[in-house]
């Protein structure tokens, strides 16, 4: 939080193996559609099939990072990211994708090596990972 209380960052991940109940997915994905529309929950759940079964075993799931926009490029995503590897029980490693081809020279400089590119309509989604401790 920074001085006026406001998140300065923040970072999702999820331990390995975990996977939604069905009453929360199901809210989750009526939620995308009202809000999103169909089609953008249609490429949501294809991106996610497409990537979700690429993590090695074992490792955690990096699902999104973001840093507050007035902060991009002073690096507050760095602190982020050095911090969620340091608190991160993740002795199988950590796994990621980034569909921001820019993200991943980021993702490079703290260990990630990409695993497969794939590309998904105008998308091209790269899968990363990173070594257990």
């Amino acid at each position: 939080m920074g001085a006026d209380g406001r998140l300065l960052a923040a970072a999702v991940l999820t331990p390995p193996s975990a996977t939604p109940a069905a009453g929360p997915h199901v809210l989750w994905a009526a939620r995308t559609g009202l809000r999103c529309g169909p089609r953008t929950l249609g490429r949501t759940l294809r991106y996610l099939d497409a990537t979700e079964a690429g993590a090695p075993p074992g490792a955690w799931t990096l699902e999104f990072v973001g840093v507050r926009p007035d902060l991009t490029g002073r690096g507050a995503g760095r602190l982020l990211l050095d911090h969620v590897l340091v608190v991160t029980p993740a002795a199988h490693g950590l796994y990621l994708t980034t569909a921001d081809p820019a993200n991943v020279p980021l993702y490079r400089r703290f260990g990630f090596t990409t695993l497969r590119e794939t590309p998904l309509g105008p998308l091209h989604v790269t899968s990363m990972s990173r070594p257990g401790r």
